[in-house]
């Protein structure tokens, strides 16, 4: 009897042994998440749920960033970002960071010129880093690369410094200061600083300006940066003479089936020869012709396909050939064609009929496809977010030009009595400078909803003015979840892809709108691949009353966080501000508990912006783009991980483009 009970205890004692390294490693090794539950989302959407936070043994301590033990960095903080069991304390270099329910942390360590070391422990784990903060005063430069620019043409020129440096920049032989503009808002403690040259007036050959020299200087540390090599374009296309005084209108021909026969630049008409350019793609962004940068300016309107123009020079920025034109403004080589041409007589302008039924449209007869630029007028700007001049605090235009060059005669009257938004229209400085301008006056102040301009079939010009919807279950909403397929955009703290969460928060925010009888156009369900210029276009073709992109954000900085609505025509800050109001209400929620998050929920500039991000650059509709929150701040991406919190913020967003809407509906 007693073999057999040596042995059961021998047994017993090996199982144990084999057991303990299991048990441990289950205590020191990472697990991994269970499947996370999917949140409601429509039929037609199709993708995965973004990681929630599990139950089980806890995390080991993981650094994900940085990869390295020992790195070299140029701002003043290294950012480490990881995973840890929360229920112990995780400190860097001593100091306690917050760390989120899933064991997520992102934290930025201060750094002192030259060696640091940096310490992380959490648990019983401890990893030291070797950083080397090597001091830049200026992290990057614009222009950077080649630059050609025309007789005249100012220069903006801007650095990326460390706030409180002496910033200049030489060319020349001419130093000038920069001035700060804008924080970069990343936390890096970076300021963009700006200045600007004149060049020289253009000559018969070409003048070599030299390299811009960026000098800054921060607490006795100096550094030198060179940018861009300046030349200025010699005198290549005469300038057209045009007829600046007032003529007569005269009829273009126009064929038994109504077609409207234009004028050709292909085409001698006995005033001279002249270069031409020709957009050879619809809705060819412009820019001012005066400035050397490619900065979108609401002042500007594209140019339609066949839109006819002369080049009175070219200019290169940032590796785009610019053609300027006479009429004042750059369009891009590769979205034009310029050839020699010939010059056209003045266009002249016709009425051809008004129409109310639907929307608002206006379709006049001209001589030929002379370029036009539209400006909402006494709108107020103020400058403000990224030193941008073009903020607004609320949506005040009175009526909106459309100026037409190379034009000097106009007629016809307009009957608008059954549009809800324009009131009157008329015609205006006729012939002066060579333009004419159509002012469409707008029933309330503030009260536009944005326009379509093409050539129909029979090559007239519509102008169509979109009028307030009938109630909320007849508008149209298109919604843009950001990025998909081979651009995942942001990567959270913990993992998850910002594409995901747009997806989701998109996919609940058509089904809260369709609920409340709004008919919803949606760019994505799925994890598709799709261009900027893609994205732009649907926007335009959809036919909404809104048009809304919905992104989250990110920060080289680990403390960034809330919530920012951006627009880019003054027509849609009260959307934006709509919606923003919203989010800010949602996240108040979210972080009930959180007192030190509640404060960041709102920037210091309230949140509400003007920035030209490509897909809010329409006229079709008011067009928004959102960031929901940051994916780089460990305790948000853990909230926008959790399929409540993505309910609250679809909700938010719905709920501020309802609120819009019935607003604004007839």
């Amino acid at each position: 009897m007693r073999k057999p009970l040596v042995m059961r205890i021998l047994a017993a004692v090996l199982l144990l042994a084999l057991s303990a390294p299991i048990a441990l490693g289950a205590l020191f090794c990472r697990v991994a998440p269970a499947a996370p539950a999917a949140a409601p989302e429509t039929e037609d959407v199709q993708t995965t749920a973004a990681p929630e936070t599990t139950s089980g043994p806890s995390a080991a301590l993981t650094v994900t960033s940085p990869e390295s033990a020992s790195v070299t960095v140029e701002i003043p903080y290294v950012t480490f970002r990881g995973t840890c069991a929360p229920e112990y304390p995780l400190t860097v270099n001593g100091e306690t960071v917050p760390v989120a329910a899933d064991g997520s942390f992102s934290y930025d360590c201060p750094l002192s010129p030259g060696d640091n070391t940096v310490t992380v422990v959490n648990a019983q784990t401890t990893l030291t880093y070797q950083v080397r903060y090597a001091l830049e005063v200026i992290r990057s430069v614009s222009p950077a690369k080649s630059t050609a620019l025309g007789g005249g043409m100012k220069l903006e020129v801007t650095a990326e410094a460390l706030e409180g440096a002496a910033v200049s920049a030489k060319l020349n032989g001419k130093t000038v200061k920069l001035s700060p503009v804008a924080n970069t808002g990343d936390g890096s403690g970076f300021v963009e600083y700006s200045g600007t040259f004149t060049a020289p007036a253009a000559a018969y050959n070409v003048q070599k300006l030299g390299t811009i020299r960026f000098t800054g200087t921060y607490q006795g540390y100096s550094q030198t940066v060179n940018g861009a090599s300046v030349t200025v374009n010699k005198i290549t296309y005469p300038k057209v003479e045009i007829d600046t005084s007032q003529g007569e209108v005269k009829p273009p021909v126009v064929s038994g089936d109504g077609l409207v026969e234009l004028l050709s630049p292909s085409a001698d008409h006995g005033l001279g020869k002249a270069r031409v350019v020709r957009m050879t793609l619809d809705y060819v962004e412009t820019c001012p012709g005066e400035t050397a940068d490619d900065k979108s300016s609401p002042l500007c309107s594209p140019f339609l396909k066949g839109t006819v123009d002369y080049v009175s020079g070219s200019a290169t920025y940032d590796g785009d050939l610019y053609y300027i034109t006479q009429s004042g403004y750059k369009v891009k080589a590769e979205e034009s064609e310029s050839f020699d041409g010939y010059v056209l007589p003045s266009n002249t302008i016709s009425v051809h009929k008004c129409t109310t039924s639907g929307d608002t449209d206006l379709v006049l007869t001209m001589n030929w496809k002379a370029p036009f630029i539209s400006e909402l007028k006494e709108q107020s700007y103020y400058k403000g977010y990224a030193g941008r001049v073009f903020n607004v605090t609320d949506s005040t235009a009175r009526y909106i030009d459309f100026k037409f060059y190379y034009t000097n005669a106009c007629e016809g009257s307009f009957d608008f009595s059954g549009s809800n938004v324009v009131s009157s229209a008329e015609w205006v400085n006729i012939g002066q400078n060579g333009t004419a301008t159509l002012r469409v006056h707008l029933k309330n102040r503030g009260d536009f909803y944005g326009y379509r301009a093409y050539y129909a079939s029979d090559n007239r010009l519509v102008i169509s003015f979109r009028n307030r919807p009938s109630s909320v279950s007849g508008a149209v909403v298109a919604l843009d979840p950001g990025h998909g397929g081979r651009d995942p955009g942001a990567i959270g703290v913990n993992g998850m892809h910002e594409s995901e969460v747009n997806l989701r928060i998109s996919a609940l925010v058509k089904q809260k709108l369709e609920a409340a009888g709004v008919r919803v156009v949606i760019f994505r369900t799925g994890d598709q691949t799709l261009e900027l210029e893609d994205r732009q276009a649907k926007a335009r073709q959809s036919g909404a009353n809104v048009f809304v992109c919905l992104h989250n954000n990110s920060s080289s900085s680990s403390s960034a966080s809330g919530t920012e609505v951006y627009y880019y025509r003054a027509f849609s800050q009260p959307l934006a501000a709509s919606i923003h109001a919203q989010l800010v209400t949602a996240w108040q929620e979210i972080y009930k508990n959180d007192a030190a998050m509640r404060k960041k929920i709102v920037p210091s500039d309230g949140g509400v912006r003007f920035y030209p991000f490509q897909v809010t650059r329409i006229e079709e509709c008011p067009a928004v783009l959102v960031e929901c929150g940051y994916l780089s701040n460990a305790k948000e991406c853990s909230a926008l991980a959790l399929p409540a919190n993505q309910d609250r913020l679809a909700k938010a967003v719905s709920d501020g483009i309802l609120r819009y809407l019935q607003a604004n509906c007839a």
